[in-house]
């Protein structure tokens, strides 16, 4: 692995990309991309601007996005960003959406960096440094028995195919899932799903929830690599991101509800 770039320049950079988006949240026009997702201008801009700012920090990082793909071949390290994670939301003046760019080394995520500019609530996190949220270090979700108050996330193609009727916790969907594994890592959230996600929505998020000692798994067993992932990286089969114990729990009490669901939920699209 390189050098890691300097985490306060990349987080200087996400904070300036959100705020310059923030300016046209609620009133952007959105258009439909061939998988059925949302975009807008504001996407198509922000990204340009994190490949642009973030390749003077060091030109041997590669660069992929949300909209552009892969730009860039790096030196083994690649930039995975989504410039607007949640973009339904963006479109729609919801506060759940953000600036999210994740460092991957060799398919590990090393740093990561989320920005949701309406609550000004800045996520970053180094391989071995930890977890952060505005200068607070994250712990995730403690080690207790889970209680109806908790509240367990769901993306918003998990919650469409996902059977949960015997989950006691409070379910949220909160439509980025760059948001949710956030508060999966500041403890917030006691874990979420997710199906079809895409890797530039979950690197920068997953480096957090790492440190603060979640695992990535599917639900039907096994960890979840992004090396594992196909080449459209995307997840196609469901996963959870939590602690230990709540893995466990989320295994006895949440199921698919259809065991051909891709077929029987055609709505399902990749998350925007």
């Amino acid at each position: 692995m390189g050098t890691m770039p300097d985490l306060e320049a990349v987080k200087a950079i996400v904070v300036e990309a959100g705020d310059r988006a923030l300016v046209k949240a609620g009133r952007a026009t959105a258009t439909f991309k061939a998988d059925t997702s949302v975009v807008t201008e504001v996407d198509m801009e922000t990204e340009r601007f994190l490949s642009e700012r973030l390749s003077v920090l060091d030109p041997g990082i590669g660069f992929m996005g949300e909209e552009y793909g892969v730009q860039s071949a790096g030196d083994g390290r690649t930039w995975a960003c989504d410039p607007i994670d949640g973009t339904a939301n963006f479109v729609a003046g919801l506060p759940h959406w953000g600036v999210s760019a994740g460092l991957l080394a060799d398919g590990v995520p090393v740093m990561g960096v989320f920005y949701l500019p309406v609550t000004r609530e800045l996520f970053w996190g180094e391989l071995g440094e930890g977890a952060w949220l505005n200068g607070r270090r994250l712990h995730g979700f403690p080690d207790r028995p889970i209680g109806p108050e908790d509240t367990l996330c769901f993306s918003s193609n998990s919650v469409k195919t996902l059977e949960a009727c015997h989950v006691l916790p409070r379910i949220r969907c909160l439509g980025s899932i760059a948001a949710e594994l956030a508060y999966t890592a500041s403890g917030a959230l006691m874990g979420t799903l997710g199906v079809t996600e895409n890797i530039v929505d979950t690197a920068a998020m997953l480096c957090l929830c790492n440190e603060v000692g979640c695992r990535l798994e599917y639900l039907s067993g096994g960890a979840l690599t992004i090396t594992d992932l196909p080449e459209a990286k995307r997840a196609f089969r469901h996963f959870a991101v939590g602690p230990p114990h709540v893995l466990d729990y989320i295994r006895q009490t949440i199921t698919v509800a259809h065991p051909d669901w891709r077929s029987a939920a055609p709505s399902a699209a990749p998350a925007s």
